[in-house]
């Protein structure tokens, strides 16, 4: 586990440090003297991000190594992964192929069933609620479209 939190901290500070000196400034204009630059957000969040990597990588340095050489992640917790991710790919082919109304019903009422939730009037209900207040939210209070 040590191991890992080292390089996975050192592999998110170096991308983070790559996003943040070579695909912001080519992908993001900059913005004329006088105006907040569209870069200066992404550019904050991409320090914190390698601030955070770094931190993660030296935390796991100073740590003891752990001997048991077990794996940090149970084969419970992959499954619930894997199921998860099934529910966001049927979401992603729904919005494409029908609709995104599919999409978001699919989404919630997916990820209700996968994590458990077994009373039908709950998986029915939380995706209409949600679903009519987004609707309700962009169509009444701020007069936009949704497409």
């Amino acid at each position: 586990m040590r191991q890992a939190d080292i390089w996975s901290g050192a592999g998110l500070a170096l991308v983070a440090l790559l996003v943040l000196f070579v695909v912001i400034p080519t992908q993001i204009e900059s913005a004329p003297d006088g105006y907040v630059s569209p870069r200066l957000v992404p550019q904050m969040m991409m320090v914190l991000v390698a601030c955070l990597g770094a931190l993660q990588a030296y935390n796991a340095w100073r740590r003891t190594p752990d001997g048991d050489g077990s794996l940090p992640v149970t084969r419970e917790e992959l499954l619930a992964l894997a199921k998860i991710s099934g529910v966001f790919a049927l979401a992603l082919a729904l919005y494409l192929w029908l609709s995104p109304l599919a999409a978001g019903i699919a989404l919630i009422a997916g990820a209700l069933i996968v994590l458990g939730e077994r009373r039908i009037w709950m998986i029915v209900a939380m995706p209409a609620g949600l679903l009519l207040a987004v609707w309700y939210l962009f169509y009444h209070v701020l007069g936009t479209a949704l497409v």
